[in-house]
Order: structure tokens, then C-alpha cells, then sequence
């Protein structure tokens, strides 16, 4: 039941358009839409969010999306995706986002529509999920370290700081959903970018003590998103 109050709590404060805060010690370049991002100095001219969707703060986890859905929830089955049929995963099939015929209705489509971006529809359609590319840049771009015990709150964070210009970016430990079950040996991070020979997968990022990386998992899992607007 705390999983499932948590989880909703969390999508309450996304879709009520939860602004960023931080403190002194955090690197923040400006505002859009009422939150924060920080410039890294990335070649694209990227700027990230300081925080997850659905958070207050950097430490917070914020609330956990299926790929390509806007709305929070405290399950994430095959038989609740909105993208899909409605069947479980031994007859599930995909209405958008599929380049595979016998995953689903193949439209070839593999990167998220606004409308389909939970960035955009809860912060104002400036902000959207980052892409594959956006998400190594980042990865590429910084220099990365485990921090324990983050400002004494027994959380453990993952802090990148940029080659370029020295500031920083962190990301909770923040775990994710599969089914009702939450998991929370690593984070998770959707990317918009659907996995082209797979039609039930979606790219994500893994961040873990000591490598951070690109994968691929099942898109009606729960991850946390963190959120990307341009300059």
C-alpha cells in the first residue's frame, strides 16, 4: 500500500506542474516554465532539469511513466499500457510506435510525439523527454561519481560534472516498476527513442555506482524521467 500511495502522490505533483528547487551548492543556469535547468556547456545546447519529473528537489525520485504515457499510475502491466491492446505479454500488441508486423500496427514510428511526451504535457510544452542521442551526449559529456549519503539524508546520488564548464547535474537512486513490483538496485530513465527491431522496447538509461549506461527494456515499465528543454 505505501508503494502505491507514494506512487500516486507522485503523479499528483506532476501533473500539478511541481517546480525545482535547490540550494547554493547545486548548479543552476536559469528557469523555464518554472524549473530549473542547468547549462552543462553540451555541444547541442541541451539544458537539463535539475530534478526528475514530478519532483521538488534533485534528491526526490518524482513520479514513474510508462513509455509514452503522461499520467502516473501504481501499476505497469501489458494489460494497463495505454499504447497498447490491452492483452498480456503473450498477446499484446502495440497501437503506435511499432516497426516490428508481429508486434503490432507498424507505423515505423520511433521517436515520442509531444503528445505522447510526459515532459510536455506536464510542464508547459517547452520541456520534452531526451533523446538517445541527448542522453549520450550527457553521459559523454561529464565526468561521473557515486556520492554517498547526499548532504547527510542517507540518500546516494549519481553527480556528473561537466567537462566543459564544471557544473554539475545529479540523479537519484531512483529505482523502477515493473508490474507492482518496484525495484531499487539502480535508476532508470526513459529516453524518447523507441528500439526499431524490437516493438515492445524503448531505450532507457541505467545509472549504477560505478558505470552509467544505455538499454533497452519493455516500455510499459515504470522509470523516472528527467526532462530537457533547448536553449
Amino acid at each position: 500500500m505505501k508503494k502505491i500511495f507514494y506512487a500516486l502522490m507522485a503523479s499528483a505533483m506532476a501533473l500539478c506542474g511541481t517546480g525545482c528547487s535547490s540550494s547554493p551548492a547545486e548548479s543552476v543556469s536559469g528557469q523555464e516554465e518554472g524549473h530549473n535547468y542547468v547549462d552543462l556547456g553540451l555541444p547541442s545546447g541541451t539544458l537539463w532539469a535539475t530534478c526528475n519529473l514530478g519532483a521538488n528537489r534533485p534528491e526526490e525520485n518524482g513520479a514513474y511513466f510508462a513509455w509514452g504515457e503522461t499520467s502516473s499510475k501504481s501499476e505497469f502491466e501489458w494489460t494497463n499500457y495505454k499504447l497498447g491492446n490491452g492483452e498480456a505479454e503473450s498477446r499484446v500488441k502495440m497501437t503506435k510506435y511499432c516497426s516490428h508486423e508481429r508486434k503490432g500496427e507498424v507505423d515505423n514510428k520511433l521517436l515520442l510525439d509531444s503528445i505522447d511526451d510526459a515532459a510536455s504535457a506536464n510542464w508547459n510544452g517547452k520541456w520534452r523527454i531526451p533523446t538517445k542521442e541527448q542522453w549520450e551526449e550527457l553521459l559523454n559529456g561529464c565526468e561521473w561519481e557515486w556520492v554517498k549519503n547526499y548532504k547527510g539524508s542517507g540518500l546516494d546520488m549519481k553527480k556528473g560534472t561537466s567537462k566543459t564548464n564544471g557544473k554539475t547535474i545529479l540523479f537519484p537512486f531512483s529505482g523502477y516498476y515493473n508490474g507492482t513490483v518496484f525495484y531499487n538496485n539502480s535508476n532508470a530513465f526513459w529516453t524518447a527513442n523507441q528500439k526499431a527491431d524490437n516493438g515492445l522496447d524503448a531505450y532507457f538509461v541505467r545509472m549504477l555506482t560505478h558505470n552509467q549506461n544505455m538499454n533497452n527494456g519493455h516500455r510499459k515499465q515504470g522509470m523516472a524521467i528527467r526532462a530537457v528543454v533547448g536553449k
